[in-house]
């Protein structure tokens, strides 16, 4: 059993046991009332009825109370354990557990009957004490660390540094249709768990399924590289010691149900982030702009390449194929490996040729970077056929103006020069 699914039943069971307890108590409690009366409502078996129908109602409230906390609260809070540090962690219990030896001592004096006005009192009292006991420790901790090292080094609990305690991320649909992610996850550079919601992955199967082919084959890509991550490991660390190297992708199944009643996929996992604590991991601009707008941290893919690019210098040489004719009448268009487009002053008439280029200036736009470059050196195609590094290589430029005659039928006649 899944341990988030486990603490979820847990906690349903106890508030519905606790629930039961106080339905059996308020019956008889109103079974004594009712009989201190003078009443006929407890008289033969009305008595076990009433009871029945208080435990039984009181055990499906506090049931459902219970659902509701555990998604609410107790599940995202675990979660958020593995924000925290080993020392934050080890100083939490010892001073909840502080809190709670003080406040059992402080009760321990005070009468128990009524219970119904007593237990609420010295329940809040404990909850108080416990607060003071986390505060108190928090307060505390350099000097705590300072006298106890191993709670920074992480000796104590918790997963080091080369275990997976970062932050987790998520990943969402198009940044794995895109694919360019399981590449980035080979380098290494991304650290800590990677999960895909069930939701994020049934709506990828469901674009592998669709009608339309170009859709079809982008969702079976996406597949195809949630595969590919799922073959690559990563080794946990613990306590110094490597356990088994598990998948470097997880499918999380265990979604929430205040998370689930939501109709929008990117909405959905907003909202899960945010009560994990995770980041999502996208290339989407508007799920990159929501979720910024929540406060949920956001790895954009697209920043990172932007980032990434090479920087191009005015003035610099670099050779280019051109590809196409730019907007003006003589202007050539070609693109850096990264996609970065360069347009060539007069390289028209060298489509589909690589030409030795100078870069001239570059400019910053809300698309991305322009480059504007010259030709340097460059010599068409047919030059060599007029050799025109050879001996006679001057010819051909003091008649570029003359007749020539070569390209001119045999017959017919001919004009003759002037002397």
């Amino acid at each position: 059993m899944n341990f988030n699914r486990f603490i979820w039943l847990t906690t349903t069971i106890l508030f519905c046991i606790v629930g039961a307890i106080v339905g059996w108590m308020a019956g008889g409690a109103y079974g004594s009332l009712d009989l201190q009366q003078g009443g006929d409502l407890v008289k033969g078996s009305m008595k076990y009825v009433v009871t029945s129908i208080l435990c039984v109602g009181t055990s499906i409230i506090m049931m459902r109370v219970g659902s509701w906390y555990a998604d609410r609260f107790v599940i995202p809070s675990l979660h958020r354990l593995h924000d925290y540090s080993p020392a934050d962690r080890v100083l939490g219990v010892l001073g909840a557990l502080l809190g709670m030896i003080f406040g059992v001592l402080l009760i321990l004096p005070w009468p128990n009957d009524p219970w119904v006005l007593w237990l609420p009192v010295k329940l809040c009292i404990m909850a108080v004490m416990v607060a003071l006991g986390l505060a108190l420790l928090h307060d505390m901790r350099e000097e705590m660390v300072r006298v106890f090292p191993q709670l920074e080094s992480g000796a104590v609990g918790g997963a080091g540094v080369n275990g997976l305690s970062c932050t987790p991320k998520l990943l969402d649909t198009n940044v794995i249709i895109d694919g360019r992610i399981a590449d980035l996850c080979k380098t290494g550079f991304i650290e800590g768990s990677i999960c895909v919601p069930r939701f994020v992955l049934e709506e990828v199967q469901y674009i592998a399924d669709s009608s339309d082919s170009m859709r079809r084959a982008r969702g079976r890509r996406g597949l195809d590289v949630l595969n590919a991550m799922r073959e690559q490991t990563v080794s946990v660390s613990t306590n110094g010691s490597t356990a088994n190297a598990v998948p470097l992708v997880q499918v999380l199944n265990d979604i929430p149900s205040s998370v689930q009643k939501i109709e929008s996929v990117d909405s959905k996992l907003v909202f899960l982030a945010k009560e994990m604590g995770a980041a999502i991991l996208t290339n989407d601009f508007n799920l990159n702009r929501v979720a910024e707008l929540q406060g949920v941290k956001v790895l954009n893919l697209n920043e990172l390449a932007q980032s990434l690019k090479p920087v191009v210098l005015p003035g610099e040489e670099m050779n280019l194929t051109i590809v196409k004719e730019g907007k003006e009448p003589t202007q050539g268009v070609g693109y850096l490996e990264d996609g970065t487009m360069v347009v060539v002053g007069d390289g028209s008439k060298h489509i589909g040729e690589t030409c030795k280029v100078v870069i001239s200036s570059v400019y910053q736009t809300l698309a991305g970077k322009m480059i504007f470059a010259d030709l340097k050196g460059m010599k068409g195609a047919g030059d060599d056929l007029f050799n025109d590094n050879g001996p006679n290589s001057g010819y051909r430029k003091n008649h570029d103006n003359g007749d020539d005659f070569s390209s001119r039928p045999s017959s017919g006649a001919r004009r003759k020069g002037k002397p």
